[in-house]
């Protein structure tokens, strides 16, 4: 019997598994969405799992707590619980971002309004 190959994955940059992360999502206006966990990265994007009741929009900004980075990205897909995003503006630490409120997303009370 003849074995057949696995088709070439249609990404750009391989994906690499991770430990599970916690990160936040926030809109493009940088209002709080929901806490999410990043499973899979690569350079080019990452896989989310968030609550399935949350409404992603097509642009969010990420901030990933292990790193303490912020990206903004577009939402490729979404499947339940699971969201694939591609990064617009790359991983950044968050202290190099001047609009405080994507640097409230580091704080611990980010939700909350001063």
């Amino acid at each position: 019997m003849r074995q057949l190959s696995k088709p070439a994955e249609p990404r750009r940059h391989k994906r690499q598994r991770t430990r599970l992360r916690a990160g936040r999502v926030a809109d493009s206006s940088d209002t709080f969405l929901c806490d999410c966990l990043i499973s899979d990265m690569s350079p080019a994007g990452a896989r989310l799992k968030l609550p399935a009741e949350v409404d992603l929009p097509e642009e969010i900004v990420l901030f990933d707590e292990l790193e303490n980075t912020v990206a903004v990205a577009s939402l490729r897909w979404r499947s339940g619980c699971n969201a694939g995003i591609q990064y617009d503006v790359p991983p950044a630490k968050a202290a190099l971002f001047s609009l405080t409120r994507q640097r409230a997303l580091t704080r611990r009370y980010y939700a909350l309004n001063d």
